[in-house]
Formats: C-alpha cells, structure tokens, sequence
C-alpha cells in the first residue's frame, strides 16, 4: 500500500505570489490544493506571514518574499537573518547537480534549527517547538527575474545600427560575420549555473515539500519508461542548405530512424512546394520568419503579427499541412514576439536558448535558465537547450569532434535532470557539409543507443508536455489516481512517481504502476494506483 499522503494546501497574499508557487507545482504535477485554510494534516506553502503565525502548530514552509518579508519573519520568530549572494549548488540524484547564483537569507538563533544545507549554505530551517518552517531562498522573486529577463533580449547598440541599415545582415560577407562575433571565452560559461538556474528553484520546491510533508507524488516528464527527451531541428538560413545541406543531414537520420524538425524562412530564397514535401516526408516544418534579416524584434506588434502570420500561411499554402511552430533568426526573442506568434495562430515557439555563448543580438552571453518546456503568453515556449552548432564552431571556435563530445557530455547532464535535449544544427554550416558526416552520426547514435531517450520532433514534445499538463494526479487515502481529459488511450503512457525522500544523492524516486485511468468528466470513478 502507499503511505497517506499530506494535503499541499497553497497560500499567498496575493496573486502575483500564488502564480508563482503554483508554477512550480503545476511543473512536477503534484497534487495540491488553492485554499485560505489546511487541515491538522495539511502542509501549507504560503509566503504569508501571517498564515504561518496562525497555523504554527501545523505544518508551515513559510517562503518570504523580498528582503522585508526576510527581516520581518526573523523578527516574529525572535531570530537574526543575514543576506550574501552565494553559488548554491543542489543535488538532484547522484552525479548530477544544479546550480543557482541568488541570495541567501541565513536565519540564526537558539529557536532556529537548520534542516538542509548544501556547501554549508542553509536551505530550510525550523523554528523550534513549532511546525514553521523557514526557506532562505526567495523562490518568488527569483523565479520572476530569471524568466522575465530570459524571456526579454535586449538589443545592442551596435546591432540596433545594422538593422537600420538599407541591406539585412546577411549581406555581410559570412567570413567577416563569424570574425566580428567570435568569442572562445564564452565557453568557460556552459555551466550548470547558467543552463539550468531555474532548475534549482524548482528542486528546492520539492525537496522542501518531501523533507517538511514525507512522500509526495508526481507525474513522470515524459514516457512511460523514457527518463528524457530529443529533438533533432534544423534552421535552414539559405538557398544552398535547403538544396546540398538537408540531403546530408537527412541521409544520417534516416539511417537512425530519426525525424526531426525543419524551420525555414518564407522569403529569403525561392521555395517549391517539392522541396518543402522532401522535410514533411522526413519529419516536420517550422516556420522561421519571412526575411531572416535580424529585423523581427524591432518590428511594431502589428508588424510582427503580419510578418510571422505570412511566413505561416506561405508555408502552409505550399505544403498544404498546418504549420505549428516557430523559430525566429538569430534566436530573436521577448515577450512581444510571443504575444504575436499566439495572436497568428502558433502552438509553440522554440527560439530561446536555454543559455548562448554570445547573442548576435545582445552581443552578450543570453539565456532563459530552464532546459524544460515552460508556458509564456498564451504559448508554449520550449528553449533551445543545447548549444546550437553556430555558436560551437563559428563563434567558439570548436573543432567539430570537440563540439560533439560537449554536446553528448551536457546531453547527460539534462539526461540526469530529466529534461528535453533541443539540438539546433544547420544544413548551411559545418554539420551539412560532407566531411563531417561521420561526427553528426556520432552525436545522433548517442542519443538513439539510450533506450532511455525519448526522440521525437518538435511538435510531438509539444503534443506530449500538453497532454502531460492536463493530466493531474488525484488523491485518496493510500491510493492516487490520474485524472484527465484525455482519453486513456492517449494517456496511458503517463507515469506516477513517488519521491520518497531528498538527501544527498538528491531526490529518491519509486515507480507507481498504473492499473488504470479516469477521465476529468468521471473522476469518482477513477482506478487506484497501489503499491
């Protein structure tokens, strides 16, 4: 049998808070609660202080928010907090890690007892003789600067200049391209620390919940039996990727057994409806803007509906298949280009990097911080997070063996953590030329030799995170239950989990297997998961 589960009762005083938390347990897709009050047997999560007064005697993670709220807890509980920006660095099973670079608030004083650390920085802490426990992370706060400035790219002077210019960048020779924008120092910042930083707010989330409540369920990210994720996609910029590059890139995946996703501009060179049916048959097409002149992002809203709305209907009119997905040039983005991207239509975007070398457009080190998908604005937006080929060999400099061993060796990593690998390579550049033929077989066997690898395209990880997240898990004493709207013949590969536990090897993790499932219309009448 399963132990009885604790009720996770969310509590915020506002809206802005309770969004947050409830992204992160709408992420794991634990089974919780939105409620003013928990039972004796409920653990509430709150950022309100005065929850946590109130129900002492329960069991509290009180998570403040801002230095105040930091200052003002400590004083309630008759403690000292001091503030220093440290590297935390958290495990999530053995070998593997992630990384944060925050603030952390220690709470001291004889009432105050430390419960987790990591590299003797204090995670949660009890008051004594109580049931509050206090975070020294402010998980609100921090999860809304990474995403908001992730999602946000801010142009550079220099590359504001060139897009006024009459001739888009392109027309720049590509050798004095790849020498203006050439940086090998940026490689010392592929680290977990910039990948992933979302990653640990996420982790002590959970790890709070199991070490404060006991077990907790949660469902699976992908697959049954599949502990991560692949998808192959290509940015085919010019007339000659889409004629020589694709057939060598092509010849490798099918070889594998692999479809990928092909993004290509409307109007940048002359397309045929032949040419475009040659990728449908293959795996997938992306849009990827009209011009591919760099201009997108200063565009006006209208601008920008009208651009990404007329790259979608082109390709659509030639391939005679509903486009779903985009990728902008340069890996161009911000919260404007979402909105309009959902206003034309789009399921899903695909044009932030999880963390890039040196942005064309900011000329700065850019990332969104997350290796998962995540929504944004009315769409699904699902980072590209590994290192495209551009960045490795153009700007870095890598030799293209070099480039494949980091990619297979940050490939484990996001293996480790569960996450989606988003590989980004060119049939223009290095990857479809014929002498590197044997490398990108090399890097694609990696993944297609590990059962554990789900590979699919860009469209069906979309179709899946979807499916995944309008399932939710249901509790019922010693039993749980997934509860959906969805038939059972679309869910059935969803998988409960049960996290048992969180200590230094990271999270402890059981299989639940499922004799059933129950749909959202129907949910009384929901088969048990047991042990």
């Amino acid at each position: 049998m399963l132990p009885n589960f604790r009720p996770v009762v969310l509590k915020c005083t506002n809206d802005r808070e309770l969004s947050v938390l409830k992204t992160y347990a709408d992420f794991w897709k634990i089974p919780f609660q939105i409620s003013n009050n928990g039972g004796a047997e409920s653990t509430i999560f709150t950022s309100d202080r005065a929850t946590a007064t109130d129900r002492s005697r329960s069991t509290v993670i009180l998570s403040p928010v801002g230095k105040k709220e930091f200052e003002k807890t400590a004083s309630e509980y008759g403690a000292k907090v001091s503030s220093e920006k440290r590297l935390i660095q958290l495990p999530v099973r053995r070998g593997i890690m992630v990384s944060l670079t925050t603030d952390v608030y220690e709470f001291s004083g004889s009432g105050i007892e430390h419960i987790l650390k990591t590299d003797g920085s204090p995670i949660l802490s009890r008051v004594r003789g109580t049931g509050v426990h206090l975070l020294s992370v402010d998980l609100v706060t921090e999860y809304e600067r990474l995403v908001n400035e992730g999602l946000e790219e801010i142009p550079s002077w220099k590359f504001r200049i060139v897009s006024r210019l009459p001739l888009s960048y392109g027309a720049v020779p590509l050798f004095i391209r790849n020498r203006a924008f050439r940086s090998r120092d940026g490689m010392a910042e592929i680290r977990e620390e910039n990948l992933g930083p979302v990653e640990s707010l996420r982790s002590i989330f959970l790890a709070t919940l199991v070490k404060c409540s006991g077990p907790i369920p949660r469902l699976g990210f992908w697959r049954r039996g599949k502990s991560y994720a692949l998808a192959v996609t290509h940015d085919v910029e010019t007339a000659a990727g889409l004629t020589d590059g694709t057939d060598r890139l092509m010849e490798v995946e099918e070889s594998l057994g692999i479809r990928s996703t092909w993004n290509v501009p409307s109007d940048r060179y002359p397309l045929y409806a032949v040419s475009l049916t040659r990728l449908r048959e293959v795996g997938e097409i992306g849009a990827h803007d009209t011009k591919h002149d760099g201009r997108l992002l200063f565009s006006s809203s209208e601008e920008k509906i009208r651009r990404v709305a007329k790259c979608k209907d082109k390709l659509e009119r030639l391939t005679g298949q509903k486009i779903r997905g985009f990728r902008a040039p340069l890996l161009q983005h911000n919260k404007g280009l979402l909105q309009a991207l959902s206003h034309a239509g789009y399921q899903y975007d695909s044009s932030c990097p999880s963390w890039e070398i040196l942005s064309p457009t900011s000329l700065h080190p850019h990332g969104v911080g997350t290796i998962f998908p995540f929504y944004a604005d009315g769409i699904l937006e699902v980072p590209v997070s590994l290192p495209q080929d551009h960045q490795l060999m153009r700007v870095a400099g890598q030799k293209t063996s070099d480039a494949v061993d980091l990619l297979i060796r940050l490939s484990r990593w996001i293996r480790g953590l569960g996450g989606a690998c988003i590989l980004l390579t060119h049939p223009d550049y290095d990857f479809g030329n014929a002498e590197n033929r044997d490398e990108y077989y090399r890097l694609l066997d990696s993944f297609r030799s590990d059962p554990e690898c789900d590979i699919m395209t860009l469209g069906e990880i979309v179709d899946w995170w979807n499916l995944r997240n309008r399932a939710r898990i249901q509790l019922g004493g010693d039993h749980v239950s997934i509860v959906s709207q969805d038939t059972e013949k679309l869910t059935r590969d969803l998988q409960v989990e049960l996290v048992t536990d969180y200590g230094e090897d990271g999270f402890k993790v059981a299989g639940v297997s499922p004799v059933g499932l129950a749909s959202s219309s129907s949910s009384s009448q929901a088969s048990h998961f047991v042990g």
